[in-house]
């Protein structure tokens, strides 16, 4: 096999805390810290998520004497060319805060390592690069998809092609609201990829609870939902997709947020934003309509699939 000069062992930076990929995990994204949430809220939710995690015990009931194994919370990012597995608190900083972060995808990160640039990672890149280490669990807000008017401009997220593509256990609470859900949920199941509900039969819609799409699979109990990921992890080459609806305290008004939802296309086809420009305009614009509103509910949804990630990667690494 031909070797890429420079490309070794280095390119990896890993925590203190990392102890592999057979111990209990959760991965998060980049994305975040970059370009989902203004700052400080962006690392204010990234160091809850990992202290949610931190905070989850490995308990095995079986045993006569309970052991505590802590879940290990790994941030991933490209910083200068590098590729950080888990994070030092001076990273968080950086990714909140540097202006000349790119946002990047799985086909991005060659170029990035190459050129020593920084990359906040979107799933599809996250789970590039879990591929490469085994790592198996991912949580975070919502799935990338197919866009809005499709029709017209052809835009699908790279995230959809990568669950197909690699094998992982990825938490969310659905597809981005500002996607067409319905064309997303029909593409995933042309791929291949299982989507399957915890305490809700129904696909959550990321700020709302419920859309009209029935899940033909969901679990309401964890056991059982963890009993069915291990039978899912001996026969499927693909990754499973949990749905977790936001906590209901948290969620938003279908019908108002798509009247909002409209404004914002309107916007949108008038300044010809197009490509990686699309998603931080329309997070940028919901925010500014209303109010900061869908910041409060990010964070919530986040912290809540931190929270069941941490909860499934516990079940799942007992066996």
């Amino acid at each position: 096999m031909k070797k890429v000069k420079n490309c070794n062992k280095e390119t990896f930076i890993f925590s203190e805390e990392f102890k592999g990929s057979c111990y209990p995990h959760l991965c998060f994204e980049t994305t975040l810290l970059s370009f989902g949430l203004p700052y400080p809220d962006n690392i204010d939710v990234a160091r809850k998520c990992e202290e949610i995690s931190r905070k989850q015990n490995i308990v095995r009931k079986c045993e006569e004497i309970s052991r505590k194994q802590n879940i290990v919370p790994l941030t991933i990012g490209i910083k200068n060319g590098k590729i950080l597995i888990g994070f030092k608190d001076e990273d968080f900083e950086f990714f909140a805060k540097d202006k000349n972060i790119i946002k990047t995808n799985m086909s991005d990160i060659p170029y990035i390592l190459s050129t020593g640039k920084s990359g906040a990672l979107t799933i599809s890149g996250m789970l590039f690069i879990m591929n490469h280490l085994n790592l198996k669990f991912l949580a975070s807000g919502g799935l990338g998809g197919v866009h809005r008017n499709f029709e017209a401009n052809f835009d699908i997220s790279s995230d959809l092609t990568a669950l197909s593509k690699y094998k992982t256990i990825v938490i969310t609470s659905g597809f981005k609201s500002i996607l067409d859900i319905k064309k997303t949920w029909e593409y995933l199941e042309t791929l291949g990829v299982l989507v399957v509900g915890y305490n809700t039969d129904k696909l959550p819609g990321f700020y709302y609870r419920e859309t009209d799409i029935n899940l033909n699979y969901y679990f309401y109990d964890i056991d059982k939902l963890v009993d069915f990921l291990n039978y899912w992890d001996y026969f499927s080459d693909t990754s499973v997709l949990i749905v977790n609806p936001i906590p209901k305290e948290d969620e938003f008004d279908r019908y108002e947020f798509e009247k909002i939802m409209e404004e914002i296309e309107k916007d949108l086809v008038k300044k010809k934003i197009a490509g990686k420009d699309i998603t931080p305009f329309l997070l940028n614009s919901l925010h500014k309509k209303t109010k900061g509103k869908t910041v409060k509910s990010n964070k919530s949804l986040i912290l809540n699939n931190a929270k069941l990630g941490s909860e499934i990667s516990k079940l799942f690494f007992e066996l």
